[in-house]
């Protein structure tokens, strides 16, 4: 495992099979604050690129990144998912959400929330998405056509998922950070629940690329070979 920040990363994004986007907080030189660089993790070489701030929009937020960015004011911490027809749903750490249409335009907005409780964090499963519920202990998918709820795994009475903070996803399974650095995937395939071999330290996010796994801490990343 090797260092890749010395800083908080507070976004992660696919660029390419053998390439990953990291958004790096820093802070003001006069304390003002904080903003934010843009880098590309080369998998294949282990090389760093700085990339511009428009380079990582396009990835996010598609062919109306600048409008959606200005109406969203922080465009960094929400995950996003840019559909076929280049609408865009959005969904931040509170729990908020906006729903974009083609032109860019906010169509809707609201909480997502089970039982009372907010959700957080997007998983890409075709069709569907993952979000977390952290109070009720559980993950839930949903169609993203609609935002409507499809089926839940755990529940507040069971340990499946105890206190989970964090949801990723590759094209197999879908990653969930727990209490106690614990890693629990769910087969997309099977809905089956397993755990992650590996586990690390004041984890606050997992992302799995192919054979490797980036781990975001509160003050630093790492990219591991798995």
């Amino acid at each position: 495992m090797i260092k890749i920040s010395n800083r908080e990363i507070i976004d992660v994004l696919k660029y390419s099979d053998d390439k990953v986007i990291l958004v790096e907080k820093k802070p003001n030189v006069d304390a003002s604050g904080y903003g934010v660089n843009y880098f590309i993790l080369n998998f294949s070489t282990g090389e760093k690129e700085i990339i511009t701030k428009d380079a990582y929009l396009l990835k996010k937020y598609g062919a109306n990144r600048k409008i959606i960015a200005q109406k969203l004011g922080n465009f960094v911490t929400p995950s996003a998912i840019v559909m076929a027809d280049r609408s865009v749903l959005v969904i931040y750490p509170t729990g908020e959400t906006g729903l974009f249409n083609s032109d860019g335009e906010l169509v809707k907005d609201g909480v997502l929330d089970y039982n009372g409780s907010t959700l957080s964090g997007i998983a890409l499963d075709g069709e569907y998405f993952w979000s977390v519920c952290q109070k009720e202990n559980c993950v839930i998918r949903y169609f993203i056509d609609g935002v409507k709820v499809d089926i839940r795994v755990g529940m507040a009475e069971q340990n499946t998922f105890p206190n989970p903070h964090f949801v990723s996803s590759d094209k197999e399974n879908v990653y969930v950070c727990c209490n106690h650095n614990r890693i629990r995937k769910i087969d997309k395939a099977t809905l089956t629940v397993s755990d992650v071999e590996k586990t690390y330290s004041d984890m606050t996010g997992y992302y799995r690329f192919g054979d490797y796994a980036i781990i975001t801490t509160y003050d630093s990343a790492y990219c591991d070979k798995i």
